[in-house]
């Protein structure tokens, strides 16, 4: 074997010892403290944080609750869109599930950037931009009873609006 090589090789090595990605199923947090007085140092290990739900993974309602369905569907040739129904009543514990009726233009759900909501209301994360028909995006209502709005942000300057009323 050339000396030429051996760096390309020791590299190929480093590499495949610091891959594994993210495992977050495994991760813990493990901390050393400065030596104690024995000198014997202090060590700290944290569990795993429970695994959050996997992208896409459904989501389940709870016990009783039902799963609502919204369409979103294209209008005036992917110039807007609407949201069907646009209003839509549910208790807490339920599953609302936004799905892309068409592949016709872009839309998401987003209650962060719609007007109206209550004070002190932590909204859940913006669903990401869905291009193909059959894509969802789903939350558990774990809301206080109200109404919450929320809005495709690509149209929600040509009424691509809905609210949910919280019982």
């Amino acid at each position: 074997m050339s000396i030429r090589k051996l760096p390309i090789l020791g590299l190929l090595a480093l590499a495949a010892a610091c891959g594994g990605g993210d495992n977050t199923e495994t991760a813990e947090t493990t901390t050393t403290d400065a030596p104690a007085a024995s000198g014997t140092p202090t060590v700290t290990t944290t569990a795993p944080a429970t695994p959050a739900p996997a992208a896409g993974a459904p989501v389940t309602p709870d016990a009783g609750g039902q799963v609502h369905e919204v369409k979103m569907v294209t209008t005036q040739g992917g110039a807007s869109g609407e949201f069907q129904p646009k209003t839509l009543t549910v208790k807490k514990g339920d599953v609302i599930r936004w799905v892309m009726a068409d592949g016709q233009a872009v839309h998401n759900v987003s209650f962060t950037m719609a007007q109206g909501n209550p004070g002190g209301f932590t909204p859940p994360a913006d669903s990401p931009m869905y291009t193909q028909a059959g894509q969802s995006y789903e939350i558990k209502v774990d809301m206080a009873p109200g109404t919450y709005n929320y809005v495709c942000v690509p149209h929600s300057m040509m009424g691509m609006t809905g609210s949910i009323t919280v019982q």
